[in-house]
């Protein structure tokens, strides 16, 4: 009697049928642009950064920091209101 009731070979067919169907790495056909496909080296576009001067980036940073500390107030203001409502409803059902 085997003990295994084919769960080894059921794991190893999807990992087979996973690997068949991730992506390939290489270059696919597209019109007359073959040479990608045997080449040794893959084409990588590398990615082009905006320069921005510095005092555009600074006022980006500092709109930045204005923006993140009026929602760390906002959250305080709606953790604080929640934590009075919680109290205020929790003192009305303990007391009747």
């Amino acid at each position: 009697m085997s003990f295994g009731a084919g769960h080894v070979q059921d794991m190893n067919n999807r990992l087979k049928q996973n690997r068949a169907n991730k992506p390939s790495n290489r270059a696919k056909f597209k019109e007359n642009n073959r040479e990608g496909i045997y080449s040794k080296k893959q084409q990588t576009d590398k990615i082009k950064f905006h320069q921005v001067p510095k005092e555009k980036l600074e006022r980006i940073k500092e709109a930045i920091r204005i923006k993140s500390k009026s929602e760390k107030l906002k959250q305080i203001k709606i953790l604080v209101i929640s934590l009075i409502i919680t109290v205020i409803m929790m003192i009305a059902v303990f007391s009747f």
